[in-house]
């Protein structure tokens, strides 16, 4: 065997090598096998394949497509280039223009192109029409089993996404495979694609095959058959392969392609001999032994950014278009093009090559090629103006990507493609040039603003927000000026931003108008800060306040021709309504409002009211209905691409799932919220929701860090609907850490916060844990007074604190020895529990009944309730309920009747023991208690029966000890 030192350095040569099996996916071509079977079947598949660049995406696809054609599938596919995030509809275009290769796809392929110049020509078409016109006409093409794909989907517009989404709805009854791969690495946090894919996924719409890198002895079989000596490929270079590529089937072959057929064999070599670094590196040394005029046609290629025909190439390069031939063929032969098809297209083989390729194209070169491709522009294959813009800016042609760009943000705009709009806009903004007039450039500043604002960048929304206000005010347009600085003032809410801070900033403004002339401009302004302030009361729960800034809102829109107004009105009346007690009337008048407006194109309202719809059923413990708003919400929002709104339900989801049992699903959307790009209000909610699976499973120490970090934040931006839900999870969480005096501390601070505002509904959870929390504080007759004082509090609304008053009661009368009374209670309290799908409180409820049926002597009925209890505790993981059952279950079968700490007394004369202990006469108890002296005098007498003590003394030594030893109920 040669040993290390026969290399030397930089003598490696270069060919092609690839590795002729698809190795280490079985378990995934098995199940794409079964997915094509099911197809077969009629019921249709999304199959989404992911990984990192080099992972073998397209390998693995080829896979699936060769088993699709052994099944008699036909194929089309829509492919894309970095450049196409800014194209609408871009994947289906390319699709349809495969399609139109295909006998039997040809009509549907011209028809989705033919909707797509329509649609730009009319200029008014709807976005979801267009939508949903593309859907049919690709089904109707569909005549036996097919398969579509669209590779790429990192670089998808969002309009090809939607797309894509409604064929996957539509799909579940036809004989078709969708099938659509994605780089991870370039899918961050945050990006629409990411927002599409879970909601996708957790629609069970589409199901994700997440490519992983070979593990060694995948690698080793790899390297084996590419060395192809008829032997296993010897350790060391297994191990020197894997360590250099971690296991990337791209990474491996290039890499052993840059390496002599010698080199290849010795690992030594592979560690040591000067092969590039990194996979960019290895392209440039594969390509750097090609022929110059090759090397010249693959960075003009590179530079286009997607397939390509020679005539376009050799104009690009200004060369005759013979002159390109024997190059591309070069390129073929050299594996860093795909061989040309039926149209005469030309393509990478893979992006990873084309992108190493343009980043080692000279600035020099780099800028004439993208002035020449700005020129031809549609003509450039699958491309638009859009890509004109591109192309013009890498140019350094400032007016023409300016002109270019802003065109096509506008159009972007008009489809409700707002994260294309998004870019285009910046691109305008950066290119804007410095004769352009200060009004001009205040507008075009202030519509990025807004675009920024829909799909959560709120930070760059509010940079571009201000430098438009400057501009207004620069140009003498102060009212405009008012207005975007309203939009950017309501803007703070979603981080959190002190209530009072918010109103002080509307009124300001406000006085700023009424120093200007009257104008039709200036009452539109006043319109839309009115609206601001009514979610400013409604924050602060001041609901005639909110309906009076409503009322102004309607006066001085009133001759507005924006019909925006009309629906808020009712929009946000409908909410108030809720919050005023009305729960059913209004969440039925805010559903309806919110399809209304969807079906109209009233999008901001529309997904508005579909947020807020959901928001108060949650609240409203009205989950069904709470489930059906998110699902036609998030549909909605993903639809119009508004992420804020999106971001928020995708917060509440967390939380209904958490309420309805789905913990783990629960604990996935939150996670996925808070990691999310938006704003702080979204991940709020969602931290609630892990938080508080964090407190059924008995994680304590993570409830609470979690929580009190919601509190603080609650707390910061003095809405109460921001502070009660954590302050709730934290009064839970003292319970079952054993401090039922910090638990009782919470609940009363709960309390006071509701009397002060008039709020009910976000309240309604502490009814229970108050009364838990007085108990376990072995203060059985302060929970008493604690449920009386909450019932008088959220007893107008019966349908949303039914449950709650009900438990609160059943767990009063357990305490007071009136099991007949509790068990009615009780019952009634788990059906209303589950009635409204709340399975921390119900199951809690059956508990508590088994404990009064315990009580009972009716064993055989409460062991078969903690039986119940504790499969639910199983399936939740809580060890909370878990412990909780099992106790139960240990007393009812040894048929041990449990007694409350303060047994043999009732609550009432464990209340007298206990001033007995703190010194008190029977006159100062009579007192304290608001009973006549007799009747102290007589509990004492009872006390001292029933406990066989002799002395005032002997009570006061119990009492003590009961108060401070009291287990939680």
């Amino acid at each position: 065997r040669p040993t290390a030192t026969t290399y030397t350095p930089g003598m490696s040569t270069v060919s092609t090598v690839r590795c002729p099996l698809l190795i280490g996916r079985d378990d995934l071509l098995e199940l794409a096998e079964r997915r094509l079977d099911d197809v077969l079947a009629g019921n249709g598949q999304f199959l989404l394949v992911a990984g990192e660049a080099g992972i073998g995406k397209t390998r693995f696809v080829g896979a699936v497509v060769q088993l699709a054609h052994e099944r008699g599938f036909v194929d089309a596919w829509g492919s894309l280039a970095p450049q196409d995030r800014d194209v609408p509809a871009a994947s289906i275009l390319d699709l349809a223009r495969t399609m139109g290769r295909i006998p039997s796809f040809a009509t549907a392929g011209g028809a989705l192109l033919a909707l797509r110049e329509a649609t730009l020509g009319a200029g008014q078409v709807r976005r979801r029409q267009l939508v949903m016109d593309a859907v049919d006409a690709i089904f109707g093409a569909v005549v036996g089993p097919s398969l579509f794909g669209f590779e790429d989907l990192q670089w998808a517009d969002d309009l090809s996404l939607e797309i894509i989404a409604e064929l996957a709805r539509r799909a579940r009854d036809h004989q078709v495979l969708l099938c659509a791969d994605y780089r991870t690495d370039e899918a961050p946090t945050g990006t629409s694609l990411r927002d599409w894919r879970s909601r996708l996924i957790t629609q069970r719409l589409a199901e994700e095959v997440r490519l992983r890198p070979l593990d060694e002895v995948q690698t080793a079989l790899v390297t084996t058959l590419i060395l192809d000596t008829g032997l296993p490929a010897p350790r060391d270079v297994v191990a020197a392969v894997h360590e250099r590529t971690d296991g990337i089937p791209l990474h491996i072959e290039e890499l052993l392609g840059a390496l002599s057929a010698d080199a290849r064999a010795n690992g030594y070599a592979i560690r040591e001999a000067i092969v590039p670094e990194t996979i960019e590196d290895a392209v440039i040394a594969r390509l750097s032994h090609l022929s110059p005029e090759a090397q010249a046609v693959a960075r003009a290629g590179a530079v286009i950014g997607r397939c390509f025909v020679p005539d376009v190439l050799a104009g690009i390069m200004d060369v005759p278009a013979d002159a390109v031939d024997a190059p591309l063929q070069e390129l073929i032969d050299h594996a860093v093009l795909w061989p040309p098809g039926g149209r005469g297209l030309y393509d990478f083989r893979h992006q990873l090559l084309r992108d190493a390729i343009y980043r080692s194209v000279p600035a020099a070169d780099r800028r004439r090629f993208h002035a020449r491709a700005g020129e031809f522009g549609a003509q450039l294959e699958g491309q638009s103006e859009v890509h004109s813009s591109l192309h013009y800016e890498r140019a350094g042609l400032r007016r023409q990507a300016f002109e270019t760009a802003l065109a096509g943000a506008r159009d972007a705009a008009r489809l409700s493609a707002h994260r294309e709009a998004f870019e285009l806009y910046q691109r305008a903004v950066g290119n804007l040039p410095d004769d352009l007039p200060t009004g001009e450039r205040a507008a075009i500043l202030s519509a990025a603003s807004d675009e920024a604002s829909a799909i959560e960048e709120n930070t760059i929304a509010d940079d571009l927000g201000r430098q438009a206000v400057a501009a207004y005010r620069a140009a003498g347009d102060q009212v405009s000026a008012i207005v975007v600085l309203s939009g950017l003032e309501a803007l703070t809410r979603r981080s959190g931003r002190p209530i009072s801070e918010m109103k002080a900033s509307m009124e300001a403004l406000l006085a700023e108008l009424d120093g200007l002339p009257d104008s039709a401009a200036a009452d539109v302004a006043r319109a839309d800060i009115s609206y601001y302030l009514s979610m400013i009361y409604m924050d602060l729960r001041d609901l005639p306040a909110a309906r009076a800034s409503l009322a102004e809102m309607l006066r001085f829109g009133g001759g507005s021709p924006n019909p925006e107004y009309r629906d808020l009105d009712a929009l946000k009346g409908a909410l108030f309504d809720v919050y005023d007690g009305d729960v059913s009337g209004g969440l039925q008048r805010l559903a309806a409002a919110a399809s209304a407006a969807e079906h109209e194109g009233r999008e901001e309202t529309g997904v508005g009211a579909y947020r807020d719809a959901a928001a108060v059923a949650t609240l409203a413990m009205d989950y069904p209905t709470a489930n059906r708003m998110l699902r036609a919400g998030l549909r909605y929002a993903d639809s119009i691409e508004q992420s804020f709104c999106a971001h928020l339900m995708t917060g509440t989801s967390a939380i209904v799932a958490w309420a309805d049992g789905r913990w783990d699903d629960a604990a996935s959307e939150a996670r996925h919220a808070m990691a999310d790009r938006g704003c702080r209000r979204g991940a709020e909610l969602a931290r609630w929701a892990l938080a508080y699976v964090a407190v059924g499973r008995g994680e304590i120490e993570d409830a609470e860090a979690a929580l009190a970090q919601g509190l603080s934040f609650g707390l910061a931006s003095e809405a109460i609907e921001l502070i009660l839900p954590p302050l709730w999870g934290l009064a839970e969480v003292a319970l079952q850490a054993g401090d039922p005096a910090r638990a009782v501390t919470l609940c009363d601070d709960a309390l006071a916060r509701v009397q002060a505002v008039g709020e009910r509904l976000l309240f309604v959870p502490f009814v229970v844990t108050g009364v838990r929390a007085y108990q376990a504080a072995g203060r059985p007759a302060d929970a008493a007074v604690w449920l009386a004082a909450a019932e008088a509090h959220v007893g107008g609304v019966p349908e949303v604190s039914g449950p709650a008053i009900g438990h609160g009661r059943g767990l009063v009368a357990l305490a007071n020895g009136a099991t007949g009374v509790a068990r009615v209670a009780l019952e009634t309290a788990v059906r209303g529990w589950d009635g409204k799908g709340r399975i921390w409180e119900a199951t809690w409820a059956r508990l508590d009944l088994a404990h009064c049926l315990i009580r009972s002597n009716r064993f055989a009925e409460a062991l078969s309730l903690a039986v119940e209890a504790r499969t639910v505790a199983s399936r939740l993981d809580s060890r909370p309920l878990a412990d909780r059952a099992d106790t139960l279950q240990r007393m009812a079968r040894g048929r041990v009747a449990v007694e409350e700490p303060w047994r043999p007394l009732t609550s009432r004369e464990f209340a007298v023991a206990r001033l007995v202990g703190q010194g008190m006469t029977n006159a100062e108890i009579a007192g304290s208690l608001g009973i006549a002296p007799k009747t102290a005098s007589s509990h004492v007498e009872h006390i001292l029966a029933k406990l066989g003590a002799s002395r005032r003394a002997e009570i006061a030594a119990w009492a003590t000890q009961v108060s401070t030893g009291v287990a939680t109920p």
